[in-house]
C-alpha cells in the first residue's frame, strides 16, 4: 500500500510540474505584452501629450481663475491717520476678502476706470471724531459692478470687515458676536480643492487614452493577428492589455501625488493615505478597463482618442469639476450620482485634505463595482473582437 502511495504521490507532483510551468509562462507573455505596451507609450510623446494635456490646460485654467475669484483687488483711499482709522485699515488689510491698494484719490479713479481694482473704499476724514462722537461713520465704496457674482461679494465684505471692526473694539456699540463653528477640520483653498478633479481628469484620460489606444493600435496595425497566433490563452493576452494600462495610469497618478505631498497641496496625514491610495487605484483600473472596452469595440486610432477625451471630460464636469457637486442644478447631481467619478472625488476630498471616512464605504463600493463592470466589458469585447 505504502508503495501506491509514494507512485500516487509521485505522479501527481509529476503532473503538478507541467501545470506550474504553464502558469508560468502565461505570467511571462502577460508581463511582456504589458512591457511593451508600457515601451511603446513611452516612445511615443503623442500619446503622452494626448494623455495629461487635459488635465494640465485645467489645471492652468484654475490657477488663474482662483487669482479673480479669491480675493477682490480693492484701492483703499485713507483720508484720516487717526488710530481708530489706523485700525480699520489693519482690519482691511488683514481680511480674506481683499487684496488692498493703499493709494491717493486720483490713483483710485485712475485704477477704476482701467478695472485694475474692482472696487474704491474711502476712509473719510474726520472718521475717529464721528468715531468718537458714536455718529455714523461714512465709509464708502465704489465697484465697478462688471458682473453679480464679484459684484455681490464686494457688497457682503466690506459690511462684514466693519462690524469685524466694531466687534475688536472695547467699547463696541456692536452688541452681537458672531460665533463660528466649522464643519470641517481646516480650510481648503480654491486651487487645492480642484485639484482633485483634476487628479480624477488625468486617471480618467490615462487609463481611457493609454490602454485604448494600446488595444486599438493591435487591430489597425493587425499586430493582434500575432498575439492570437502565439501560444498564450485570451485570457493572458486581456491581462496584459489591462496591466500596461492600469500600470501607466498608476505612474502619472504617483507622480502627481508625490508632488502634491512635496508642495503641501495634496497632503493627506495618518492612515488616511490608504483609502486615498485604494480609491486611486480602484479608479485606474476602471479607467483602464473602460478604454480597452473602447479600443476593441472601435479598433481605430483617431476616433479612441476623439471618444476618450470627451467622454473623460464630461465625467470631469460631472464630477464637480468646476464647481461643487452638492451646489449645481438639482438635475444635474441627479445625473452626477450615476457617474464613479462624482464619488472617486467624494472619497479623495475627504481622506485628503479633511481626515474622514465620511460616505467611504458607499465610495469604495460604487468603485469596486464598477471596476468590476468595466473589467468584464472589455474582456468580452476583447474575446468577441480577436475572435471575429
Amino acid at each position: 500500500m505504502g508503495g501506491v502511495h509514494d507512485c500516487g504521490s509521485w505522479g501527481s507532483r509529476a503532473g503538478a510540474a507541467p501545470r506550474i510551468t504553464g502558469v508560468i509562462n502565461q505570467l511571462r507573455a502577460a508581463f511582456a505584452i504589458t512591457s511593451k505596451d508600457i515601451g511603446v507609450w513611452f516612445r511615443r510623446p503623442s500619446a503622452i501629450v494626448a494623455t495629461i494635456l487635459p488635465a494640465l490646460a485645467f489645471t492652468i485654467i484654475i490657477f488663474i481663475s482662483a487669482q479673480a475669484v479669491g480675493r477682490n483687488p480693492v484701492a483703499l483711499v485713507v483720508l484720516d491717520d487717526g488710530p481708530e482709522a489706523t485700525r480699520l485699515v489693519r482690519t482691511l488689510e488683514t481680511s480674506d476678502a481683499f487684496r488692498v491698494h493703499r493709494v491717493t484719490p486720483r490713483e483710485a479713479d485712475r485704477l477704476l476706470q482701467g478695472l485694475d481694482v474692482a472696487a474704491v473704499i474711502t476712509i473719510p476724514a474726520g472718521f475717529d471724531a464721528a468715531y468718537s462722537a458714536h455718529r455714523t461713520d461714512p465709509v464708502t465704496i465704489r465697484i465697478n459692478n462688471l458682473n453679480l457674482d464679484f459684484t455681490n461679494d464686494l457688497r457682503r465684505s466690506l459690511p462684514a470687515a466693519i462690524t469685524s471692526f466694531y466687534a475688536g473694539q472695547p467699547d463696541s456699540p456692536v452688541l452681537i458676536r458672531v460665533q463660528e463653528f466649522d464643519l470641517r477640520s481646516q480650510d481648503v483653498s480654491l486651487v487645492q480643492f480642484e485639484l482633485v478633479p483634476n487628479l480624477v481628469l488625468l486617471l480618467t484620460v490615462a487609463g481611457v487614452i493609454n490602454c485604448g489606444l494600446a488595444t486599438a493600435r493591435e487591430f489597425e496595425e493587425l499586430t493582434i493577428k500575432e498575439l492570437t497566433l502565439a501560444p498564450i490563452t485570451r485570457a493572458t493576452l486581456i491581462t496584459g492589455k489591462l496591466l500596461a494600462g492600469w500600470l501607466t495610469t498608476l505612474l502619472l497618478a504617483a507622480l502627481v501625488l508625490m508632488s502634491g505631498a512635496l508642495t503641501g497641496v495634496l497632503r493627506s496625514a495618518g492612515w488616511y493615505w490608504l483609502p486615498a491610495l485604494l480609491v486611486v487605484a480602484l479608479f485606474a483600473l476602471a479607467a483602464a478597463a473602460l478604454g480597452a472596452f473602447f479600443g476593441a469595440l472601435i479598433r481605430r486610432f483617431q476616433p479612441v482618442i476623439a471618444i476618450g477625451i470627451n467622454v473623460s471630460l464630461y465625467l470631469f464636469f460631472l464630477s464637480g469639476g468646476i464647481s461643487v457637486a452638492a451646489f449645481l442644478p438639482e438635475w444635474v447631481q441627479a445625473v452626477a450620482r450615476f457617474t464613479p467619478t462624482y464619488y472617486g472625488v467624494h472619497a479623495l476630498q475627504m481622506t485628503i485634505f479633511y481626515q474622514s471616512t465620511d460616505q467611504l464605504g458607499l465610495d469604495l463600493a460604487v468603485l469596486v463595482g464598477t471596476a468590476a463592470v468595466a473589467v468584464v466589458a472589455a474582456s468580452t469585447a476583447l474575446l468577441r473582437s480577436v475572435s471575429a
